[in-house]
């Protein structure tokens, strides 16, 4: 009598089907879908404690930086005016009235200072000492004078921005030549006008900016001026 260990098994033609179906499946999978992936992961895992970075502060639009301004004086002119006399003189003959209408007292630079400076520096005496003869510079005006412009009329007119304040700076020099008595044997003089008109509203700096244009123009219109005026018409003291 046969046990049950000896019995040969039978196995369904269906059962091997399925089991050769099985077999392909897996060795058609990827290598990924059979292995579970062992490498660390980079993402590092979220906590509730942990601190979170600052976001970055919003982008704002620089400082416009203010407009500065330079108040120097430059050097007006060429070489030294050299005279045939012993001695020169610089005379401030105007006085600023220190009060309105008049504004070159309140000026940065001083027109007065200016001209007495650039006389003292460019004219030199070229006989020093030889007699009692002289040369002398007369600083006649140095004024800067500020007036009111008639405003607009109308309603679309008076929206218009326009200037409404003139300055006017005017600049008259003379220079006279001695002999040893005293007596004037030769003369000439020079004239400057500059003028500009600045809006009312205008803020002091800019306005002192402007004050200081006009004194830096009228100086270049004056000191050509005032050497080819030597020369022409004292051609004999004029070394």
């Amino acid at each position: 009598m046969m046990s049950a260990l000896d019995r040969p098994v039978r196995i369904s033609p269906g059962a091997v089907v399925a089991v050769i179906g099985a077999m392909a499946m897996l060795l058609a999978a990827p290598a990924s879908a059979q292995q579970p992936s062992l490498a660390p992961q980079s993402t590092a895992p979220q906590s509730a404690t942990m601190p979170r970075e600052a976001p970055p502060p919003p982008m704002t639009a620089a400082p416009a930086k203010r407009r500065s301004f330079d108040f120097s004086v430059p050097d007006f002119g060429s070489a030294p005016l050299r005279l045939d006399v012993s001695r020169i003189e610089v005379v401030q003959a105007y006085a600023p009235p220190q009060q309105a209408p008049n504004v070159e007292h309140r000026m940065m630079v001083s027109p007065l200072a200016t001209i007495d400076d650039w006389a003292r520096r460019h004219l030199e005496a070229a006989a020093p000492g030889r007699d009692d003869s002289s040369a002398v510079f007369v600083i006649e005006d140095a004024s800067v004078v500020g007036e009111k412009i008639a405003s607009r009329k109308g309603l679309i007119e008076s929206l218009i921005r326009s200037d409404s304040d003139k300055f006017t700076l005017r600049l008259a020099v003379s220079l006279q030549v001695r002999d040893r008595l005293g007596a004037t044997v030769g003369s000439t003089s020079a004239q400057s006008t500059a003028w500009r008109t600045v809006p009312e509203d205008i803020k002091d700096t800019e306005r002192s900016a402007v004050w200081h244009e006009l004194l830096i123009a009228a100086m270049d219109n004056l000191v050509p001026l005032f050497e080819a005026n030597v020369r022409a018409y004292l051609p004999r003291f004029v070394k």
